[in-house]
Parts: C-alpha cells; structure tokens; sequence
C-alpha cells in the first residue's frame, strides 16, 4: 500500500454533515485549506483524525464553524470515537483498541504524521500515532502549543481543584507528558514548541526541536494603514471611549468573568471605557446576569461566534486594546489576531503573555488580580499616546508573524527539499 497521505491525529473535534461535508471551527478550517494548498503534489490528502462532535455542541457553536467539502478540497476526516461515547475512564480504556487499531491503519496509508501531546494518558491516541509512524518509518511532527506545567498549580491555587488533585496532576500526568516530549525530541523528525523555555528544556542540542509561534491571521488580514489611521486618531479623542474586546470560547478557565469586572471597576474610577464581548459558549449566561448585577449594560456589549473571516477582521479593526484573564496556562490564538487588528493586549502575567512582551504589543499584570488590572486600563485611557505606541507596535508584530511566513517555516522543517513536485517516496526515508 502507498503512503500518500499527510496524516493529522488531533484532539480537536469536527461534526459531519453530509456525505463528504464537515464541520470545523472556522480558524482552523481555514489552517487545513492553507496547509493542504502548501503540502501540493507531496501528498494526494490532507487527513485529519479527530473526534466527532457531539450534536448538541454543534448546535451551539456551529455559527462559528465553517464546512469543508472533502471532495473539492482533498481534505479528509475520520472520526476515532464519538464524544457522546465517552463520560468516564472506563469508556476511554474500551475504546482504547479500536482506536489504536483505526489509528494504525491510517498512519500505514501515511508519508507523514503530524500530532501531539496525549492529555488522557487513558486513551493516548495522539502519541500513539507518533509511535506507529516511528515503527513505520514515517516522518512524525510532534507539536505543543501550551507550556502545561503550571497549570495544577494555578486551578489549586484559584480553588478549582483540590489538593488531591493537584498532587495527582503535578506528580503523576505531568510527568507522563514531560516524558512524551522527550521521548518526541529524541526520535521524531520534527518537534515543534511554541515558547523559548520549553525549546530550552527539552530541545538543548536537538536541531529537530525548534520554536513555534502558531499564528492563525494572515497577510490580507492585517490592518491597512488608512483604518489604522483612523483608530489612532479615534483613540486620541478623548471625547470618545477607549474600546476593549475580548474574542473567543466563553469558557470559565479563559477568565472572562474577571476582565468585565476590571473594567467595570475602571468605568467606576472615572475611565471612559466600554467593553465588547464576542463568542459564545456556557459561560454566555453567567457573564450576562453579572453584567447586569454590576449595573454596566450601557457599556457591556455582547455578540455571538463569527466566522474567521474578512468581515470578522473588519470588526475587531475599531477596537483598541484586547482583555485576557486566563486562569491557567493558555495559548489563545487571539492575541496574534488582536494584533494584525492593530489591537494591542492587556493580560494576567501568565507564560505566553509574558513571552509575547517582546512585541512592544502588551501589558502583563499580576496573576490573578483584577484590581491590578483595572488600574492598568485607567492609566491606559489617561495616557492615550501609550495606547497608541502599542496599537503601532502590534501592527509591525503581527506583519512579521503572519500565518503565511510561519507555515512556510514549518514545511521546511518538516518537508525535506524536493517533495513539493510529487516525489513522495523522497519524504519517507
């Protein structure tokens, strides 16, 4: 059997529709079209394996989600399991065969496999798929995008978890996962880390280790220099309200609930501010009710999911400073989006937001504190020209990091030179 496909065994779940329709969250659909389109004549498909969504999540989130034809596009899907299947351990451990099996059937079909982290050391279908390409002489891309090791440490210390669960995470689960990666620096071709530390820790010495920073905005979608004139003269009137955003799933571990209460505790010291909310998910209801219990519906606005798009991008351009509050280690590819936006971020001091300082395009304050927060917003809209400063700043940040350059990078590393012409044979050995 030839090894035509480039293979992608991913966490992230997607929803049939049709025969040959599936749906995804938009940024990544169009991600998948990009690297299908990169890949060319290396590979007959783009594979991607994944669960299948459960209907009740699609019904929820599907205004944000963008269908893939599988038949034009030659980007196919194959359901592991379905997440309606799986509500305990045991339903992991019982479906661990036929999913390894299905795995190990695709990954022969496979030039190149490209996955990650398993996070379930129950149903580790992720790493399991970078073992079955290193047996068959794949090429094996092992990618994390989240720096996980204080992350216990942060849902004990917030009071979501409990000792016992923070001894269990941090001593038992994130040792499995610090030995999935060096286990993937020493024998998969490419291993790619988004943060210097991690490449640091885990990378010294391996040429086949390298930094990533996964942006998903592209080149069309950065703000033109008119638009961006017209903001920083809006954010220079102090006549009008500094306009804060925050972008993405309405999930309680992103702390969203905190950034509306830093702003409504900067609105209260006289800041000439107003907050727009977009997306949608379980938290939508709660953060509502406590907008209204803050008294802060005149200037609290909410909208549901977008689509990753043009007109999406046209949106976020009148906004001038993005809010993020995670409760634990996180990666949100919003911050990059923000800042093709001409958005500068304002964040609790958490590994990634610390990292992306070195844009110029930020401000970190203490985890997690809320005052500190809203102080920084205060001395934010007093000191426009600060803003300003950041607003450009992230502009020339987003320009050098756009999805484009990044993904070219990656099918370098991974892709040795020749394959683009339909020598496949080339990218097995």
């Amino acid at each position: 059997m030839s090894a035509t496909d480039y293979l992608m065994v991913l966490p992230v779940p997607h929803f049939r529709v049709g025969r040959s329709r599936v749906a995804v969250e938009s940024a990544f659909a169009e991600h998948l079209r990009m690297m299908r389109r990169r890949i060319g004549d290396a590979g007959d498909r783009l594979v991607v394996a994944s669960p299948s969504m459960r209907a009740e999540t699609y019904e929820s989130l599907k205004q944000g989600l963008s269908l893939i034809d599988e038949e034009k596009a030659t980007i196919s899907f194959c359901s592991l399991y379905s997440e309606d299947t799986i509500h305990s351990i045991l339903d992991k451990i019982r479906h661990l065969y036929p999913v390894m099996r299905t795995v190990y059937t695709i990954s022969k079909q496979s030039f190149c496999i490209h996955s990650g982290l398993s996070w379930s050391v129950w149903l580790p279908f992720e790493f399991a798929s970078i073992l079955f390409g290193k047996v068959l002489g794949r090429r094996t891309v092992f990618v994390v995008d989240i720096d996980y090791r204080n992350s216990a440490f942060m849902s004990y210390k917030i009071g979501d978890w409990s000792w016992k669960s923070y001894i269990l995470c941090k001593f038992i689960y994130d040792n499995v996962r610090s030995l999935q990666l060096r286990i993937a620096a020493r024998y998969c071709t490419l291993v790619m880390l988004k943060g210097r530390k991690m490449v640091a820790d885990f990378g010294v010495g391996r040429p086949n280790v390298k930094y990533i920073l996964d942006a998903s905005h592209s080149a069309n979608n950065v703000i033109d220099a008119e638009v961006l004139e017209k903001k920083v003269k809006d954010i220079r009137d102090r006549s009008q309200p500094v306009r804060l955003t925050y972008f993405g799933r309405l999930t309680a571990y992103k702390g969203i609930d905190r950034c509306l209460r830093a702003v409504v505790t900067a609105k209260n010291s006289g800041a000439n501010v107003q907050l727009d909310i977009i997306g949608s998910g379980e938290q939508l209801d709660a953060l509502r009710r406590l907008t209204t219990e803050c008294h802060a519906d005149s200037y609290v606005r909410f909208h549901g999911s977008l689509l990753f798009n043009e007109e999406f991008f046209r949106l976020l351009y009148q906004y001038h400073l993005l809010l993020a509050a995670p409760l634990r280690e996180d990666t949100p590819r919003s911050t990059l989006d923000a800042m093709a936006a001409g958005i500068p971020y304002l964040a609790f001091d958490t590994y990634y937001y610390r990292e992306l300082l070195e844009s110029g395009a930020g401000r970190t304050v203490p985890w997690p504190d809320v005052n500190a927060m809203a102080q920084v917003i205060v001395d934010l809209e007093r000191n426009r020209e600060e803003l300003v400063s950041m607003v450009e700043r992230s502009v020339e940040y987003a320009l050098a990091n756009t999805q484009e350059i990044w993904l070219e990078r990656r099918f370098t590393w991974t892709l040795p030179e020749g394959t683009s012409d339909g020598t496949v044979s080339q990218a097995i050995s």
